[in-house]
């Protein structure tokens, strides 16, 4: 109980974590599909919640959803495509399970039930059912393990290999399980009652691990967008005033930044382009840098002061200065840009007092 309820944790994490790979691409939907299938599954299947909705074979058709949407990642991943033949298949599938089902009475999975006398509709379900899960797992494990042999040392090809490991053990269920049904629906005696346990483990054992292994890159994916989103928090000041003094910098218009709040748009793109408006803006101002002023003890607050300087030498009308300074250089990779203005806007919230301050983190970016 213990385990399943800690793969249930995991699933939901993932389906959660995952929710920004929606707007990727159409691979990492179906992906994310699949998982969130799963994560139904299991819910379905879990003790209390299976007493409750009295549905023995709903996690069945669940699973088969999750090995269609598996399948449907795996084509677009290859490059296959599929779309029509693996619909087709599904639903062949999911109809011949019905009909079996229906014509057996029903089907439930509890050991003491299949340890029961199963007559041939009964078999039949389960090889249908098993071997297409089975089928699917198979081929989504060799990908997982194509795809780790390529990827980058570390944490990359670890969490594919532990996908690969994870989708093999549960193949590796599916199979067993599939073949035991058989020996006991041709009059092999089956302890079923003593067997099932330990194969039900090794399948949740099977789900934590490449669940797991999945989220692997949405864990370092989501690391880097909350620095990214620390880093938009920090440069807003900076970017507010360059925005108020000169509202061409921006490249897009308010209505675009709402739906980028959304969550529709990459943070780190919202990333790059306020720093390349924040330069645009210091580019516009550098006629009215004052060129020499007293320096300060850190190159940041030295900046952040000039730009204080030059910004209230603007608003006051002066004449641009026939000689004026330059800002800072710092180059050459953006990460670089990102750190520095980081750092200046910072400073410039502290030696302005008209600076915008950093929002609550629950505030807007924007």
């Amino acid at each position: 109980m213990i385990l399943a309820a800690a793969v249930l944790a995991l699933l939901w994490s993932a389906v959660v974590l995952r929710v920004p790979t929606l707007w990727r691409d159409r691979r990492q939907r179906a992906l994310w599909a699949a998982i969130f299938a799963l994560a139904l599954a299991r819910t379905a299947a879990f003790g209390p919640v299976a007493d409750a909705i009295g549905m023995p074979m709903l996690p069945h058709f669940l699973g088969v959803a999750v090995a269609f949407f598996l399948l449907r990642f795996i084509g677009l991943v290859t490059g296959r495509g599929g779309a029509r033949w693996q619909v087709a298949l599904v639903v062949v599938v999911l109809v011949t399970m019905v009909v079996l089902g229906a014509a057996s009475g029903g089907i439930d999975t509890r050991a003491d039930l299949l340890a029961a006398d199963l007559d041939a509709t009964g078999v039949a379900y389960w090889v249908v059912l098993e071997g297409y899960l089975g089928a699917v797992l198979v081929t989504g494990a060799v990908l997982f393990a194509g795809v780790a042999r390529q990827a980058p040392a570390g944490l990359p090809r670890l969490g594919l290999w532990a996908s690969t490991a994870g989708t093999g053990l549960v193949a590796l269920y599916a199979a067993l399980k599939t073949g035991l049904v058989v020996a006991h629906g041709v009059g092999v005696t089956v302890d079923f009652v003593r067997i099932e346990p330990t194969a039900y483990a090794v399948q949740t054992v099977g789900i934590f691990i490449g669940v797991a292994g999945l989220l692997v890159p949405a864990t370092r994916r989501a690391r880097s967008a909350v620095a990214a989103y620390r880093s938009l928090l920090a440069l807003r000041p900076l970017w507010t005033a360059m925005r108020d003094a000169f509202p061409q910098v921006i490249l897009f218009s308010p209505r675009r930044a709402l739906i980028e709040m959304a969550g529709i748009d990459d943070v780190h793109l919202r990333l790059y382009r306020r720093v390349i408006e924040i330069r645009d803006g210091m580019l516009a101002l550098r006629p009215f840098h004052p060129g020499t002023y007293p320096p300060a003890a850190e190159p940041a607050v030295a900046e952040a002061e000039a730009i204080a300087l030059a910004l209230r030498r603007r608003a006051a009308g002066a004449e641009p200065a026939e000689q004026p300074g330059s800002w800072a250089p710092v180059g050459p990779e953006m990460a670089d840009e990102v750190a520095w203005l980081s750092q200046v806007s910072i400073a410039f919230r502290k030696v302005s007092p008209d600076a915008v301050p950093t929002p609550r983190p629950s505030g807007s970016a924007r």
